[in-house]
């Protein structure tokens, strides 16, 4: 009783959270045109990936997030070259809750890559999008059904929605800075990957709202991160770190810690007979919401991911811990042959 009664509470927040925040990742490193626009062929001359989230569902109907994007650089893979100009496509449904509020976009993204020096580049992307939101009010569970004792599917929601389906145009922009280094073809870890980036999503503010008369435009998301891959010298460990932050109206989300990975199978860098094979495994956190456990399989140019969200919020009394889960998988190609970590 106390768990359905918390669920009826809980409606209008996810209603309201949903309306107000965009989708976050656990993974975010990983869902990189979602995080900043100028990531767009910023350390691979090509990437695809697919994204499945699943949160809260031990509340009865859950958010689930799918998303697909593929980003590749336009004018060749020579990391001599003065300017990269990339191009990326990003596709993502976002379902939330049992009344079916839906988010179907597709954004355009483009990127150029200026060069500084051997090791640094800065780039800086636009986002161009288009979304469609959507809400089926009949599918949903209202305050208004609660008879005292339980929920009442006969008794009417109360609920008149003028403006279920709507959709809207979207923009935003990033700026990045990226540093790598790999002493040479033969050295054993000498590897160095950092980026660091600022961008803005939302920048026109398109009304958000299900009310044709209303008005609710959607609040600017700003984010900024860095992180980065260091190799231990001599050994086949790499360390893997960052921390990424959000802030959309009035909520704010900050996410940081540290993978281990190593390698289990070191490429043949002349016959290529053996593919590089790699295991990480990490620990993460979601200030004053969640802790993240994250293993990740990485084998040639394929990349597979797990991520499960603890609860340590106050939510935890409701959800038993299980806050999320994430798989994502990833095809990604470098400049010429993948490097020990794969990163290059």
């Amino acid at each position: 009783m106390k768990k359905i009664i918390y669920t009826f509470l809980l409606i209008p927040a996810m209603v309201i959270s949903a309306a107000a925040q965009d989708v976050h990742f656990s993974f975010p490193e990983f869902a990189p045109l979602s995080l900043n626009p100028a990531l767009t062929g910023a350390n691979y001359a090509m990437e695809g990936m697919v994204h499945y989230r699943n949160q809260w569902s031990s509340l009865g109907d859950p958010y689930r997030t799918t998303a697909a994007s593929f980003h590749a650089r336009v004018n060749g893979n020579n990391k001599r070259k003065t300017n990269q100009l990339a191009l990326g496509l990003q596709l993502m449904n976002d379902k939330a809750g049992s009344s079916a509020i839906t988010n179907n976009s597709v954004a355009l993204i483009l990127a150029n890559h200026v060069k500084l020096s051997r090791n640094s580049r800065i780039g800086a992307g636009l986002n161009f999008g288009y979304v469609q939101r959507t809400i089926d009010s009949q599918d949903g569970q209202w305050a208004s059904q609660y008879d005292g004792a339980t929920y009442n599917g006969g008794l009417p929601s109360g609920e008149s929605l003028s403006n279920p389906a709507f959709r809207y145009f979207d923009m935003g922009a990033g700026i990045l800075y990226t540093y790598t280094h790999q002493l040479s073809n033969l050295a054993r870890n000498h590897d160095k990957l950092l980026n660091a980036g600022i961008a803005v999503y939302h920048v026109n503010r398109p009304n958000n709202s299900f009310v044709s008369t209303g008005e609710d435009r959607l609040p600017v998301r700003y984010s900024a991160f860095a992180n980065g891959e260091i190799a231990i010298s001599s050994t086949n460990l790499y360390v893997l770190a960052g921390v990424w932050y959000h802030r959309q109206g009035i909520f704010s989300e900050l996410l940081a810690g540290t993978s281990l990975k190593f390698l289990l199978i070191g490429d043949t860098k002349y016959t290529g007979f053996n593919k590089p094979l790699a295991i990480s495994l990490g620990l993460y956190g979601r200030l004053k919401d969640a802790a993240i456990f994250r293993l990740n399989l990485d084998w040639d140019r394929y990349s597979l991911g797990y991520a499960f969200d603890f609860n340590t919020s106050g939510l935890n009394n409701y959800s038993g811990g299980r806050g999320a889960q994430e798989v994502f998988l990833r095809f990604f190609l470098t400049e010429s042959r993948p490097s020990r970590s794969g990163r290059y």
